[in-house]
């Protein structure tokens, strides 16, 4: 019997480089290279003939259905500026965010187009929203089908998110569970691990706190489908820390079933990114206790941070200074904490990514 590990990408995914063109390609590199040190690298498999203790790793992809607007855009206007009064022909749902459109192409650069855009389109506009939920949870659904088919049984089914795909895999789930064929009395969900959460702020349709996805002993009525929720944010992170922060223990979520827990150890200028989220330990041995629960991870715990926090990380000491002093910057300003005020965090964040990264290559990083 083997198991099955969804694993989804947040925003930017479609800003790929032509020689590595799968987004989960440094997910699951960095997943088995902090599996090796416990003998576990070996069971994390993509594809191909699946066996007894195996992880068969399934990316849940979306980032296409945002790439197919900006190939057309391209096609009309050979410059970015002409794309801003196309992106303003969209069906937007808060007349707020339409207004402010132009300040945040200006304020993100570059990023705007590759990477906020992508927020916008799957918040406000349903023309994205709903393809995105129903692409997501059909991929959900067969995956786990076939898997139940190839096991004769019940799967132990697992799901690793991060950022904006958190809000997506949480809409999938609870889109899934509109159902009846689908959902606690029927499926079970070993553990979901999210990395910098955005489902409350980004809530639309599905609330955050009360959906299917929630464990099973939380409330309200009927029961949950998930045996144990982690959401983990890094203290450094805006686009997880400020607007909105997902915080389900404040909301009736017992201890039992889900743990909040917070990164303060910085290796990398962006501290946002989803392999700086997993290559922290507090972040992989949640999900390896549940994906291998007969083995000693507590003992392990505090031996792996010892030796993640001695590591010496990005080699752009005075890019990652730049970083942490800019997104202490954006700490200090208050934002309103609605939607629009969680796209203006993410606005001066992926500012501050961009003049950091920049930074990097300056100093001979990557």
């Amino acid at each position: 019997m083997y198991q099955i590990l969804f694993v989804i990408h947040g925003m930017g995914a479609g800003a790929r480089p032509p020689g590595d063109p799968h987004w989960w390609t440094s997910v699951l590199d960095g997943l088995r290279k902090s599996a090796r040190k416990y003998g576990h690298d070996k069971e994390l498999v993509l594809g191909g003939q699946r066996e007894a203790g195996q992880v068969l790793v399934v990316p849940l992809t979306y980032h296409q259905i945002f790439d197919e607007v900006r190939a057309k855009w391209s096609e009309q206007s050979a410059s970015e500026t002409g794309w801003v009064p196309l992106a303003q022909q969209l069906a937007f749902s808060d007349p707020k965010a339409m207004a402010k459109l132009p300040g945040w192409v200006q304020g993100a650069g570059k990023f705007f187009w590759t990477h906020v855009l992508d927020v916008l389109l799957y918040r406000y506009v349903a023309e994205f929203t709903i393809p995105i939920r129903e692409l997501i949870a059909f991929q959900i659904a067969d995956a786990w089908s076939k898997a139940d088919l190839d096991n004769g049984t019940n799967t132990s089914v697992h799901f690793l998110a991060h950022s904006l795909g958190t809000a997506v895999l949480h809409d999938s789930i609870a889109f899934l569970g509109q159902d009846p064929a689908f959902g606690a009395g029927t499926h079970q969900i070993s553990s979901i691990v999210t990395c910098a959460n955005v489902s409350w702020v980004l809530e639309n349709g599905f609330p955050a706190y009360d959906s299917i996805d929630r464990p099973r002993n939380a409330p309200p009525p009927p029961q949950g489908m998930t045996a144990a929720y982690f959401s983990f944010r890094h203290e450094l992170d805006p686009i997880a820390e400020i607007v909105r922060t997902f915080r389900a223990d404040e909301h009736g979520w017992p201890p039992t079933s889900y743990r909040d827990e917070v990164a303060i150890d910085v290796k990398d200028w962006n501290v946002h990114g989803y392999d700086h989220y997993l290559d922290n330990p507090i972040a992989h041995l949640r999900l390896f206790q549940r994906l291998w629960p007969t083995e000693s991870w507590a003992e392990r715990r505090d031996p792996a941070l010892v030796v993640y926090r001695n590591t010496p990380g990005t080699p752009c000491p005075m890019a990652l200074a730049l970083a942490r002093r800019e997104l202490a910057a954006i700490y200090a300003k208050p934002f309103p904490q609605t939607p629009d005020g969680f796209v203006d965090v993410v606005v001066e964040t992926v500012r501050v990514f961009e003049i950091a990264q920049l930074a990097c290559k300056q100093e001979g990083g990557p």
